[in-house]
């Protein structure tokens, strides 16, 4: 099958967060299935991992009263083709979509510009799409300009976090030359704005989350963002397709960023990575059970209910390391943690992929108290790094993390239900409880080092999905 990847980011090429994994990811492994794939992706002034891609030809796009003109540059790789939206004014700058002051203001012409350019870049090479996979807001509108245009290619649409939704002003649309007859309830328009996240939501051929349980829940108004009633209009469209992970990067067996190699037949390695790393970034070695955290700091991973559960679980003899950047509030938050239980909790606000490699290796327990978690990888890499994950049920963490019961012995993590710091903090106890009684820590840390959440069951998913929507295209 010939399957177009659409994104604003994917590894190795640009990464800010879990989209970059998921669809660098994928690409490789449709690739890897047989299919003919390519992956669209904004050539931004930070990938410096492409050597010399080639120029293939320029576009000129209208913008307002402008040509707007670029290159298309293309990149072979052993699994499918990297086709580049070249473009110095929006995207050669630092960052992918704003500074710490903000999102850039042109967003919406800079991605608005970009799914035009991907549909004209597919014409002018003359390629053959029987599927676009497009994912989030960034790429929202291609299913849109599919239906203006009369081309006959599937769309499925990913959402990986209802929360971003790319809505703008209405003057965007005279700037992309979009027809107002879209600008609808039942179109473009959200509250007064465009939004992109809608259009894609809209006008795809099938929608798609990170997980079962999250399709479910932005269908609600708890979790829909606004979006619920547009969703459940399309409910008999909408799939939940669990994310996975790569193991040749995510493996303690195999990686190359941590103190000491180790598997579940032999976690010797695990406890000097724990004594190590405490001795680099300076908490009390004492063998303590460690608690660590990889995560953007924001509210809706739950870092804020976290701060407060840790303010006294800190008075118990354990030891915590978080690292992440985020909120300014949530940042202060943990440095005065930090100050206040001197050696037995440090914030690392950076992002440090080493680092992260090493608290996954080092860490005993891994927190993911999310308020939402489309789906999660945090607690999918943890498992296998034998870090016993302390997750809120909801979303993928809900999917992924079976609550250990005590009378039967099963489940691979601690989950709890009710988003509070209370909540949170008697399941953090009960965590320090059970790793008093090693038998029963180590069995509930070998059953989730033995789980699998490699990609293979899932991209299979995928490719169900686009047979379904190639037939469907084909017969119009």
């Amino acid at each position: 099958m010939n399957i177009g990847i659409v994104a604003s980011e994917a590894v190795p090429y640009a990464k800010t967060g879990g989209l970059a994994d998921v669809t660098g990811t994928l690409f490789n492994v449709f690739g890897k299935m047989g299919n003919n794939v390519y992956l669209f992706l904004p050539y931004y002034k930070t990938i410096n991992n492409v050597n010399n891609p080639e120029k293939a030809t320029e576009i000129s796009v209208k913008i307002g009263s402008k040509d707007i003109k670029g290159n298309i540059l293309i990149q072979k790789t052993e699994n499918g083709t990297v086709i580049f939206i070249e473009q110095d004014y929006y995207f050669g700058r630092d960052n992918l979509y704003g500074t710490k002051e903000g999102d850039y203001p042109d967003n919406a012409e800079r991605f608005g510009f970009f799914d035009i350019a991907v549909l004209e870049a597919i014409k002018k090479l003359g390629l053959k799409v029987d599927v676009l996979h497009v994912n989030d807001w960034q790429s929202g509108l291609v299913p849109l300009f599919i239906k203006d245009k009369g081309l006959k290619i599937g769309t499925l649409f990913t959402i990986h976090n209802l929360g971003y939704q790319g809505n703008f002003e209405q003057g965007i649309l005279d700037i992309l030359h979009i027809n107002r007859k879209y600008f609808t309830m039942e179109g473009l328009e959200f509250y007064g704005n465009v939004s992109f996240l809608k259009s894609g939501i809209v006008y795809s051929t099938y929608l798609s989350t990170v997980s079962p349980t999250y399709a479910k829940e932005i269908q609600t108004p708890e979790y829909g963002v606004g979006m619920d009633g547009i969703l459940r209009a399309r409910t008999d469209r909408l799939v939940g397709i669990l994310n996975g992970i790569d193991y040749s990067v995510w493996n303690p067996s195999t990686d190359t960023l941590i103190f000491e190699n180790y598997s579940e037949t032999n976690l010797y390695g695990k406890s000097i990575n724990k004594q190590e790393l405490s001795k680099e970034i300076g908490l009390d070695t004492a063998n303590k059970p460690l608690f660590g955290m990889v995560s953007r700091l924001a509210g809706q991973k739950g870092v804020d209910i976290l701060a407060e559960a840790l303010d006294n679980f800190l008075k118990e003899d354990v030891r915590v390391v978080i690292l992440g950047t985020g909120e300014k509030q949530i940042e202060d938050a943990l440095i005065s943690l930090e100050q206040k239980f001197v050696g037995k909790i440090k914030a690392l606000i950076k992002f440090d992929n080493t680092l992260a490699h090493k608290i996954y290796a080092a860490s005993d327990y891994f927190m993911m108290p999310s308020r939402y978690e489309p789906c999660g990888l945090g607690q999918l890499i943890a498992l296998k790094y034998g870090a016993v994950p302390i997750v809120r049920e909801t979303g993928g963490l809900k999917d992924t993390i079976d609550n250990y019961n005590e009378y039967t012995h099963c489940g691979n993590g601690l989950s709890f239900d009710e988003y509070s710091s209370n909540a949170l903090y008697n399941t953090l106890l009960y965590a320090n409880k059970i790793y008093e009684n090693k038998p029963v820590y180590e069995n509930i840390q070998r059953v989730g080092m033995q789980c699998d959440f490699s990609w293979n069951r899932s991209a299979h998913k995928y490719m169900e999905i686009f047979e379904k929507i190639k037939k469907e295209v084909t017969a119009q």
